[in-house]
């Protein structure tokens, strides 16, 4: 069956027809795997972590594992399902992982990963980070993230390629980590610099791109800033 033939057929069949390819472990069934499945993945991940670089990490993971263990499903019907979890579970995994520099985050230690959601210190960083984006780009994640549009959709709101959408993902994700980095900065290590200090003279918490540019900048030429700035959570996803 054509990629092209398999879009018309329901999504019963379809599913059938993918977890058959997949147990007979051809390049096709993990093609059709990706096609069918790692847009709703990444929804999943997102609404778990936000939007960040180890996003596509954790999809590729996801239905790699997918792909791997395909004999422990017993139940076809279930697939969907039993893709979600995994994709969850490889999201608490990422969570344990990094929360170990995550500033203000307490320790991750409970045996039900389904109430381990997208809450504490550093999830509002990012909440209130987002502020710190151009009009353009608040709007794109709440078009991925609020209103779970598949990227073909999103290009469609945006009257732009697809190409153009893959490109403003990646930017949006690197400014919006520039911007967490920049607000923890301005947060955290207020009276660790006497210069930062007096550029946030007046700043009422209020975010905005312009106290993003203005703290980025900063940061950027101070020795001190550079040095704390490594130590935000977002400083790994190569903003600095």
């Amino acid at each position: 069956m054509e990629l092209r033939e398999l879009q018309v057929v329901n999504p019963g069949c379809r599913r059938a027809v993918i977890v058959a390819a997949l147990q007979q472990h051809s390049a096709l069934g993990l093609h059709m795997l990706y096609v069918e499945y790692a847009n709703d993945v990444r929804k999943v991940v997102v609404r778990r972590l936000g939007v960040q670089a180890a996003n596509d990490d954790i999809v590729h993971e996801t239905l790699l594992q997918v792909s791997e263990r395909i004999e422990q499903l017993r139940d076809f019907q279930k697939f969907e399902s039993w893709i979600y979890t995994i994709a969850k579970n490889k999201s608490y995994k990422y969570l344990r992982q990094y929360q170990r520099v995550s500033i203000g985050v307490p320790d991750l230690n409970v045996a039900d990963p389904e109430i381990l959601g997208p809450t504490g210190e550093q999830y509002d960083i990012v909440k209130r980070a987002s502020k710190g984006l151009s009009v353009r780009d608040q709007r794109f994640l709440e078009m991925l993230v609020s209103e779970e549009l598949g990227w073909q959709e999103i290009g469609e709101q945006l009257s732009t390629s697809l190409v153009n959408v893959y490109k403003l993902h990646r930017r949006v994700e690197e400014r919006l980590a520039q911007s967490s980095a920049a607000l923890e900065l301005a947060i955290s290590h207020l009276f660790s610099c006497e210069n930062l200090s007096e550029l946030l003279t007046g700043w009422t918490g209020e975010y905005s791109p312009l106290w993003r540019k203005r703290i980025t900048r900063h940061a950027q030429q101070c020795t001190t800033c550079v040095e704390a700035i490594k130590k935000t959570p977002a400083s790994r996803l190569g903003s600095f």
